[in-house]
């Protein structure tokens, strides 16, 4: 399942156990806070799992308005895919939002994956021509910033997203040497597309380049990967 051959869509991930949802969101709390109710997601899960659809998308939907992340990333999953509920990428993407805005990770990536592939987020009537142009800009720019928030956390899809957008300048000004870092940083996470990437840049960049390309990669690993 994909848009386009450079950007797939990064909604395959659907049935998320809540430990998942806070890798390298380590968040302390003490006896006054409240955590998250996950039963009536759990409730989900096994409804989806006995292929009870219909059960699975309404307590997805309960808790996703109570405020779960997970479950608004699943819904937005399934709004997507057209699973258990009518395809719909308005719905997608404002379940995608809600999670990403809360901080989960694999829905900031999809987000800006809806927002580079102009799906579900605008309403209908600014989707025609010319409305859709005026758009399309700001689009972009909503990617690179959900890539970012998502690459800071060290995701190796959105690192390598964001390679391809600095490289182009599509939603950011082009630099060569930060589409590097981006795709050195995506290939120590191991994703397969950014190992050509990274081979493609050191060709095309400057002397000068390669060498702060280098030096911003090198920071970037001991800030944030100690």
């Amino acid at each position: 399942m994909s848009f386009s051959r450079l950007y797939p869509l990064l909604m395959c991930a659907l049935l998320l156990w809540p430990v998942a949802a806070v890798q390298a969101q380590v968040q302390l709390v003490d006896e006054n806070t409240e955590l998250p109710d996950y039963s009536v997601y759990y409730e989900g899960v096994e409804a989806r799992d006995a292929g009870d659809l219909a059960t699975a998308v309404a307590k997805f939907t309960e808790a996703a308005e109570g405020g779960l992340a997970i479950a608004q990333h699943n819904l937005g999953v399934l709004y997507f895919s057209g699973e258990g509920v009518p395809q719909d990428y308005r719905q997608a993407f404002e379940w995608t939002q809600r999670a990403a805005q809360q901080g989960y990770v694999r829905a900031m990536v999809n987000l800006g994956v809806l927002y580079y592939n102009h799906l579900g987020v605008q309403p209908p009537w600014m989707s025609v021509w010319p409305l859709s142009l005026i758009n399309r800009s700001s689009n972009y720019e909503q990617a690179a910033r959900w890539y970012r928030e998502a690459a800071a956390y060290d995701d190796g899809e959105a690192q390598y997203y964001l390679a391809t957008m600095y490289r182009q300048g599509t939603g950011v000004s082009q630099d060569l040497a930060h589409a590097y870092m981006w795709a050195r940083l995506a290939q120590d996470n191991e994703v397969p597309q950014a190992f050509p990437l990274v081979a493609e840049l050191e060709v095309e960049m400057t002397a000068a380049q390669r060498s702060q390309a280098q030096r911003d990669y090198a920071n970037w690993v001991l800030e944030n990967r100690g």
